[in-house]
């Protein structure tokens, strides 16, 4: 009977005495982040600031300045397949 005693008593030592614990502080995860058009010519949609990609220009990167930035439905940051993006992506402006 005392080794019982003894070893529940240890067990509730070993787990904080029944006292709660602060729940921990959550950490933002991508999907709770802004996305963001970036990089040289503003192609890159991400909910990163600040990336960075070389700086060339095509034609069809136009097509991004009026684009949709956001979250897809899987969770990551893309331009939004608009019938205005599709249709400029496939027939540019010309400079």
């Amino acid at each position: 009977m005392k080794n019982s005693i003894w070893l529940a008593f240890m067990f509730v030592a070993a787990c904080g005495g029944g006292s709660p614990r602060p729940a921990p502080t959550p950490t933002p995860t991508p999907s709770d982040k802004e996305c963001v058009a970036g990089g040289c010519s503003g192609t890159v949609c991400s909910d990163e600031e600040g990336v960075m990609t070389t700086c060339e220009w095509r034609a069809e990167y136009a097509c991004y300045k009026e684009a949709e930035c956001t979250r897809q439905p899987d969770g990551a940051c893309g331009w939004t397949q608009t019938e205005m993006l599709t249709s400029c992506l496939a027939s540019p402006p010309v400079e």
